[in-house]
């Protein structure tokens, strides 16, 4: 197979997959990183970024498991999209932000059901809905603490 360089570049959430540790992690900070910046432009902004992530990281997530197999870690383009569900949901603030990583990561590690159940999906469909299902299960811890803090 050839390799298309926009398409691995995507997969591989923009580099993020190459860190030679923990590339899942490398590219949820990353996420929250240009989450923080695109949240800057308007508040729509970064629900309409949202809206072009996902059909980006299906494309990504089939030409990754094409180049590399099944759910490679080299493919980080999920991790992306389902850490951005979670930063969606946080109250405006950077320990928020930290929360909707580290919210997601727990969530994308341990993967509880139904992220098990997502996990066990063959191709990009797997790879990629499992992170979102961390993702909006993050989204929904994030929801209730905001609330019961006051944040929301």
């Amino acid at each position: 197979m050839v390799k298309n360089p926009v398409l691995t570049a995507i997969a591989t959430g923009f580099g993020t997959g190459f860190s030679p540790m923990a590339p899942g992690t490398a590219g949820s900070i990353a996420a929250a990183l240009i989450f923080l910046a695109v949240s800057a432009i308007g508040p729509s902004a970064p629900w309409m970024a949202f809206a072009a992530l996902v059909p980006l990281s299906f494309a990504g997530a089939a030409h990754g498991v094409r180049m590399w197999g099944r759910d490679p870690s080299r493919v980080t383009i999920d991790e992306i999209a389902g850490c951005w569900a979670a930063c969606l949901a946080a109250p405006h603030g950077i320990l928020w932000l930290l929360a909707a990583v580290l919210l997601f990561r727990f969530f994308d590690i341990l993967k509880p059901w139904p992220v098990s159940l997502f996990d066990a999906m063959e191709g990009s469909a797997g790879v990629v809905l499992d992170d979102l299902a961390a993702g909006v299960m993050a989204a929904a811890v994030l929801g209730i603490a905001g609330v019961l803090s006051g944040a929301r």
